[in-house]
Order: C-alpha cells, then sequence, then structure tokens
C-alpha cells in the first residue's frame, strides 16, 4: 500500500503523540440492557471459536493487545462477555472441519461456532446431514441486524431454517461478496470520461455508457502488447459475466414456492447479459486474460477492475488494489442492462463466502443467551457508528464507501456452492470468448446443474 501506507503513518503519529499528552478516553460498551450482569451464570462454560482470518492474518479474531483500535475494542467485548456470563471466550484460529469431524466421532466439541467456506459445507453435507445445528433453534431475533442482512441468512438458509450467520456489526470479517467493480478516476478523466459515480447519481450508469467507456479507452498503437490500453480485461473466472447477468436480472437459480431450487440461467436476461460482454469481445474492447490483471489497473493499462469485494479493502488484503496502487481507486457497482428490475440486487454472496456455523454438539441454549450479547457494535460503537472506522481506512471517497455499503447489504444468495462452479465459469467464459452461443451455453447447462441442486439440497428436503 503506497498512498494508504503513508496516510497510515501520519494517522499513527498523530494518535501517538495525542496518548502522550493526555490520557485515553474510557471505552463505554452501548449494549442493550436485556440481560442483568447477575442474572446468568454459565459456570465457567468454554465458548470455543474457531475463526479464519483474511488478508495473510491482517483480519484477527484473536488480535495481540494494542496493535490497532479494533482488535482492542473485540479483545474488550470478549473479556465483557466473560465477565457477565462466567464464561470463558477461547478463539482457536483456523477452523478446520476435518479435526471437527474427527472430534465429534469420539463425542468432543471442537467448537461451539466455527467460521467456514459456504462451498465447504454445502459440498461436504454438513447442514444435510446433521453436522450443523440451526440458529433458528436459538430464539435469536433475526430482524435485529445483529447476524446479517438477509441475504446473508438466506446464505444458511436450509429446509426453512437459518444455519449461518455473520457477527454483522464487529465488520469482521467482512462479508465476501461479489462481483465488486472499481474505477481509476484518474484513467477516466485521462480519455475525457464522465465519471461512473456521475452517471449512477444521474441514473445513466447502464451498459451502454459502459460501451462507450470501452470504445474510448482502447489505445492498441503500440507494438508491444504490454503497453495496450483497454477499459476492462476479461479474464479466467467470469467476473464480467457474472456481472452483466446480475445486472440484467438473470438468476442461476432460484428457490420456489415449494422450498426447492430450480435452474433459471436459461432466460432472455441471461442471454442479453451473455450476448453484451461477447459482443465487447468480438470487438476486441475488452482484453482477454493475458497477465496480472490487477497489476495491468494498477498500472495504468485498465480503468475497470472486477473481483471480490476483499481485493478492494486495505484492512482485509495485503496484496491487494491498497497496496500496488500509487493513486486513488473508486468503487463502482457494475452497471444495469436493459431488462434490470431495481428492486433486484447486482452482488451475490457466493462460492466463496464465509459464515459462523455452530456444531450440533455446541449448546443451543448457551449460544441464545451469549451471541445477543457477544455480536451487538463493539465497545464505544452504536449501530449509527459502527462502520465509521471502517470506512475511513478503506475508502477515498463517501461514494464509494456508499457503492461498497448496497454491494455488501443488498447482496443475494447464488447457491453457487449447490452447482458445478467451475463448469459454470468454463461454459460462461467460452461465450465470451466465441466457442459457444449464448443460448446453446444455457441451454446446455441446465441439467448438469438441476442434478447438482437435487443432489445437494432438494433430496434432502422434508
Amino acid at each position: 500500500m503506497r498512498l494508504l501506507r503513508i496516510t497510515a503513518l501520519i494517522l499513527a503519529l498523530t494518535f501517538v503523540f495525542a496518548a502522550c499528552s493526555t490520557a485515553e478516553p474510557e471505552i463505554v460498551p452501548e449494549y442493550s440492557g436485556d440481560v442483568e450482569e447477575d442474572d446468568i451464570d454459565l459456570l465457567g462454560y468454554e465458548y470455543i471459536i474457531a475463526a479464519g482470518t483474511h488478508g495473510g492474518g491482517r483480519v484477527q479474531l484473536a488480535p495481540e493487545p494494542g496493535e490497532d483500535s479494533r482488535g482492542d475494542k473485540l479483545l474488550q467485548r470478549y473479556k465483557d462477555t466473560e465477565k457477565k456470563f462466567n464464561v470463558k471466550l477461547n478463539v482457536i484460529g483456523e477452523s478446520n472441519l476435518g479435526m471437527f469431524m474427527a472430534q465429534y466421532a469420539s463425542g468432543m466439541k471442537y467448537a461451539d461456532i466455527a467460521i467456514c467456506q459456504a462451498a465447504e459445507v454445502a459440498t461436504g453435507k454438513y447442514v444435510q446431514n446433521g453436522y450443523f445445528m440451526p440458529f433458528s433453534d436459538m430464539g435469536l431475533d433475526f430482524d435485529s441486524g445483529i447476524y446479517g442482512t438477509q441475504g446473508m441468512l438466506d446464505a444458511g438458509c436450509f429446509d426453512g431454517k437459518y444455519y449461518a450467520i455473520i457477527s454483522y456489526y464487529w465488520g469482521l470479517p467482512s462479508p465476501y461478496t461479489m462481483p465488486a467493480m472499481w474505477f481509476n478516476p484518474a484513467m477516466i478523466s485521462e480519455y475525457q470520461q464522465t465519471s461512473p459515480h456521475e452517471l449512477d447519481e444521474n441514473g445513466s450508469w447502464n451498459w451502454d455508457a459502459f460501451k462507450q467507456m470501452c470504445e474510448a479507452i482502447n489505445d492498441v498503437s503500440s507494438p508491444n502488447s504490454d503497453e495496450h490500453i483497454y477499459a476492462v480485461s476479461h479474464i479466467g473466472e467470469p467476473f464480467l459475466e457474472l456481472a452483466a447477468l446480475y445486472s440484467n436480472s438473470a438468476r442461476i437459480v432460484t428457490k420456489e414456492s415449494d422450498g426447492k431450487l430450480r435452474y433459471s440461467l436459461n432466460s432472455t436476461n441471461a442471454r442479453e447479459a451473455l450476448d453484451f460482454i461477447k459482443d465487447l469481445s468480438e470487438r476486441k474492447l475488452i482484453e482477454e486474460n493475458n497477465g496480472d490483471f490487477i497489476a495491468k489497473f494498477c498500472d495504468g493499462r485498465n480503468a475497470f477492475v472486477l473481483q471480490y469485494t476483499q481485493i478492494g479493502l486495505a484492512s482485509e488484503n495485503a496484496s491487494g488494489l491498497a497496496y500496488n496502487m500509487d493513486g486513488a481507486y473508486e468503487w463502482i457497482l457494475f452497471p444495469t442492462g436493459p431488462s434490470y428490475d431495481p428492486t433486484t440486487a447486482r452482488t451475490a454472496y457466493s462460492y466463496h463466502s464465509r459464515f459462523y456455523f455452530a456444531p450440533s454438539n455446541s449448546d443451543a441454549e448457551v449460544h441464545g443467551l451469549v451471541l445477543p450479547y457477544l455480536f451487538q457494535p463493539l465497545p464505544g460503537e452504536s449501530v449509527d457508528t459502527w462502520q465509521d472506522e471502517f470506512e475511513r481506512n478503506n475508502f477515498f471517497t463517501r461514494e464509494s464507501f456508499e457503492q461498497y455499503v448496497k454491494m455488501r447489504d443488498d447482496a443475494f444468495y447464488d447457491y453457487a456452492p449447490y452447482i458445478p462452479y467451475n463448469d459454470l465459469c468454463a461454459m460462461l467464459s467460452k461465450v465470451t470468448t466465441g466457442g459457444t452461443t449464448a443460448t446453446e451455453a444455457l441451454e446446455s447447462m441446465e441439467s448438469k446443474i438441476q442434478a447438482g441442486l437435487d443432489d445437494l439440497y432438494n433430496d434432502y428436503l422434508k
């Protein structure tokens, strides 16, 4: 991180000098008064959290004291929870489903809650076979916002019950949504294009506007292909294709009234989306996968880049944009297509999304008591202020932060863990590169995707 690294140093020095001259203010937790301190005694129960990290360990649920203010607030929350309920909180690090199953078979508790990738849980059939318990059976208030948005909760909804939650007001680890999109404002200005933020504000950020930018930001005059300029690159994982699908209200899977999952990608909306990206490719307005697409964006050879949200968060990815860009980068949702329904989201909690799951041999009553207190806004914060620090540390403008919040809070669940996701990705990319038509691809995928939905989801419904 170059620019942000300098900013962080200045802020750090400011805090050091302030600490030398004034006493540190007391952090006063803003907890609910539903449970009085002396009402509950859990007799020293060991509440174990198996938690992974993002960014090579940058986001820790067991941070060292004094490393940063967010970590210290989290440690304070642990201490207050231990005192309030007479429990011992133990964060054991990266969750290990193999270890969990080994201890489960021996009648031992591995953890009370564990952060697991949605795909590992779905394909491993942990929920389907009863190895995790539903948070729905713990008396939790899912309308409180503490455990995530509706889209986040849907990611763990199985047979009408919620099996996955997040610690929403902690803000870490941040939700794993896709596709996120960023643009280089200096490059947009250099090519005399209107800022996507401005276009979005006036309702003109659509496929036509994006196509115009792809036409304008295109310079292949140099004999050295490493110097060619494109608006965006097409890469192996089909972020462009998925962005176009979601921005035209197409869905891979839908849940029907009987609770079963059905393949729904073979639609007019989907064909429009894939044909749009294919047209850009055929006109050579997007660069084919050729090298490090992140480097191309950071070096000013692409004006846009798409990936998972973590790539753009300095607090969660030590190899992402913040640590490689010389200047600012801005967040923007992918532009809307001609059939877009504004009531639908353009981003998803997808294959790699991670959530808390509760092993079925943990204690539901303890969860019901501890979680409503543990997951509230951290000490000194409220439901209105918890993300202020996150905004300051990760975004160059308020507009970008608002775009991120929309990506995070409006995201839907795309059920990718229940389908042959790699096959889908390969087929979508094949359409863009001219290997097949959109109609042929969408029809050919139906039986395979539906078979996956039946095998991993529908066949387990009661």
